[in-house]
């Protein structure tokens, strides 16, 4: 006879690694947090650059994008984590790490930069594309309004399209900074990364009970991506543009 505990035990049982729960989902978050803001400065350099640069600039900005949004992020982060071997040279990375509940953890190292590194790429690509929609929304015709009064184009666009541009952003945008802590699971497939997958992985085949471990999981993402939501609900409402 077959012993199988029932569901309330189960969750007691896995709940026991609560520890790696929370360090797992602690390194989610850092590499999230540096993603998206990151992926943000470059998906605005990609933005301007699109909408706004020269030809050449212009081309570039259209490649990376296209790019970018045509692969699989999971392309793309095995490419950039074999591309040194492919080509015979090492990165060194500075390992950043801690004590968190009497267990070493690890804030840098080899795959966590690759893992942050693809995902501000990835993500700097999308973003590119939700703020320059953005900037398409101002319209030329305050920025011909303002070259008209003597400003440059620089402080047209600094000036007149970003204070407006970044406002109306925000509820396009917050799609991205919801789906991106999803997308850091997949991270845990280049390995050696201790990240919530990661942990979740290690706990189901101590407890054997899958199941549950991964319903803790699910729930800890719902739990993140609703109040992420909730919070960039909160901010446009309090900087949307009265009237649009």
């Amino acid at each position: 006879m077959i012993f199988q505990a029932n569901p309330f035990e189960q969750l007691l049982a896995v709940l026991a690694y609560w520890d790696r729960f929370l360090t797992g989902f602690l390194l989610t978050m850092w590499m999230y947090v540096w993603a998206l803001f990151l992926g943000f400065l470059l998906g605005l350099l990609l933005a301007l650059s699109r909408q706004y640069g020269h030809f050449f600039i212009q081309k570039i900005a259209i490649i990376y994008i296209e790019i970018i949004r045509g692969t699989p992020l999971i392309a793309q982060l095995f490419f950039i984590s074999f591309l040194p071997n492919a080509l015979n040279f090492s990165i060194d990375i500075m390992i950043i790490e801690t004590n968190l509940f009497n267990r070493s953890f690890r804030l840098l190292d080899y795959p966590i930069f690759v893992g942050i590194l693809t995902l501000i790429l990835n993500s700097g690509a999308y973003q590119a594309e939700y703020l320059r929609g953005s900037f398409v929304s101002v319209g030329t015709g305050q920025l011909e309004a303002a070259r008209a009064i003597g400003m440059s184009r620089f402080s047209s666009i600094r000036h007149i399209v970003l204070p407006q541009a970044l406002r109306r952003v925000i509820p396009s945008w917050s799609n991205e900074a919801a789906y991106l802590p999803k997308y850091t699971v997949l991270v845990y497939f280049i390995g050696g990364v201790e990240e919530l997958f990661s942990q979740a992985d290690y706990i189901q085949h101590r407890t054997s009970f899958p199941f549950a471990t991964y319903i803790i999981v699910a729930i800890l993402f719902l739990i993140t991506i609703t109040l992420i939501s909730k919070l960039l609900d909160t901010i446009h409402k309090r900087t949307s543009i009265p009237g649009l």
